[in-house]
């Protein structure tokens, strides 16, 4: 068995706040622990640092210079492991006595690090991974972290943990076992297939092939289009297709578009009269950062052509004083929280320093008269944006993201705005070019029954309706003259 001697340098480092935390570094990793002893955390920096090198070794992961891991001792918390998907990870136990072996504690420590130093090595070259299943994500996570397992023992041997025992059966020793039984669950499926792909193409290919899917422009209403073409340009594309039906079952989240299509326009196309759509009261009593989900507010216009041209959101970023380097995402959804438009911004927007309104800038997009504005920051423990909340529920707050159902917030309203434009005139009697779109005529009826027009709805406002006939004729039409079919229909709009 061939074991690496790693350099050890002990620092103490007493912070200002007097928290007693120490620090420690180990070849590519460095431990701040307080409420835990020397030996924990030098186990646990052994750990993350040699699964840290077999990750590089191994597979060719880019992997960060310095992982730091935060340890922290709390009586009253829970046993909790985090990773913030770039050089962090974060664990906190009850006491020293959540470190000992699973078969004590029931919790696997040692495992959990090489999980989450896997997890790492899938989020660095996919920075965006919203379409990628919880399921997917763990699984990854479980088979590599698996498989780091066994590395770890193969440097470390026996004697890495303080409370000694045979590790390598929390390896891929298990995952065979669990590969094996009757039943798996959706995380040890995606294990397997994660296992299948690996085998496929070689340990030295996988970081190729999640850079590219890195670097693909993934639709989310679509994105085993964008993952397919990337696969089937790797140079194991021939191999990958038989495996990706599987895969795509199982690791996809598909964002469903909506029905109302994404029109867009251009600012001198717009009145130049912008009005906010508020439901908070500009107050902030509380704040939150929601990983896993979003902040939505549900908001209705009064009626005729509008346009999104603005975002407000009343926050403050959190984690590291620089920024990280990644966008968060903004949403227009229809009523039924089905994605109509996204925008993307740099996390840099939010400042570390008290909250306040931001101004978030969107191409002018028009919404239906009941629309969904989302944001989400994919935050962690170390990184994210605390959204404020005022003290009274309009019970139009929402908490999720696009294409699954959303919980409603009740603890006050997101303060979350937008700034509306309407059309001018004369671009809302003639929003393009010739006569109706063909796809979107109707036949209109009137109140009696006896007059019937075939149609493209353009616009309603201060109670006229105009419409555009197949030759680009467009007429006016009260929206009492007309059945009340056809006035459900344009209150839908």
């Amino acid at each position: 068995m061939i074991r690496f001697c790693l350099p050890v340098i002990v620092v103490l480092a007493f912070y200002a706040n007097c928290s007693g935390q120490v620090t420690i570094r180990i070849d590519g990793v460095t431990v701040n622990y307080s409420g835990v002893s020397e030996r924990y955390a030098q186990a646990i920096g052994r750990t993350v640092s040699s699964a840290r090198a077999s990750a590089i070794e191994t597979f060719g992961f880019d992997m960060p210079d310095t992982i730091v891991v935060d340890v922290n001792a709390k009586s009253s918390g829970k046993v909790r492991l985090f990773n913030d998907g770039q050089d962090r990870f974060s664990l906190t136990v009850r006491s020293e006595q959540d470190l000992a072996q699973p078969s004590s504690s029931g919790v696997f420590h040692l495992y959990g690090l090489c999980h989450e130093v896997g997890h790492l090595a899938m989020y660095r070259p996919i920075r965006d991974h919203s379409w990628l299943t919880y399921a997917a994500a763990e699984g990854w996570a479980h088979y590599v972290g698996s498989r780091l397992v066994d590395s770890v023992y193969e440097k470390e041997g026996a004697e890495l943990w303080p409370d000694r025992y045979d590790y390598r059966n929390d390896g891929t020793r298990r995952l065979e076992s669990q590969l094996n039984s009757d039943n798996p669950n959706s995380v040890v499926r995606c294990a397997g297939l994660w296992k299948e792909l690996v085998e496929l193409v070689g340990d030295q290919s996988i970081a190729d092939l999640f850079a590219a899917w890195g670097a693909a422009n993934v639709d989310p209403t679509d994105p085993g289009k964008a993952l397919k073409l990337a696969l089937d340009n790797s140079p194991h594309g021939d191999r990958l297709s038989k495996w990706w039906i599987q895969a795509e079952q199982n690791f996809i989240v598909i964002r469903p578009s909506s029905g109302f299509a994404t029109e867009t326009a251009s600012a001198d196309q717009l009145d130049g009269q912008p009005r906010e759509l508020a439901l908070d009261d500009g107050k902030q009593s509380g704040k939150n950062s929601s990983a896993g989900s979003g902040h939505g507010v549900r908001f209705e216009t009064d009626g005729g052509p509008a346009y999104v041209t603005s975002i407000r959101i009343h926050g403050s970023r959190y984690g590291g004083r620089a920024p990280p380097n990644e966008d968060f995402g903004v949403w227009l959804c229809d009523d039924q929280f089905k994605q109509i438009a996204e925008f993307k911004y740099p996390y840099s927007k939010f400042k570390r320093a008290a909250p306040k309104w931001v101004t978030l800038k969107t191409k002018p997009t028009k919404v239906p008269k009941k629309f969904i504005v989302c944001v989400g920051f994919n935050p962690t423990a170390t990184k994210g944006v605390y959204v404020g909340f005022d003290e009274q529920a309009s019970g139009k707050s929402i908490s999720g993201l696009p294409g699954r159902p959303p919980r409603d917030f009740e603890r006050g309203d997101w303060m979350i705005r937008v700034n509306l434009e309407q059309a001018k005139h004369d671009f809302a009697l003639k929003p393009g070019e010739g006569g109706a779109d063909k796809q979107n005529l109707r036949t209109w009826t009137d109140s009696t029954g006896d007059y019937r027009v075939e149609a493209e709805f353009v616009s309603f406002k201060d109670g006229t309706v105009w419409l555009k006939k197949s030759d680009g004729e467009v007429i006016t039409v009260p929206l009492d003259a007309l059945s009340q079919t056809d006035q459900d229909y344009v209150k839908k709009k």
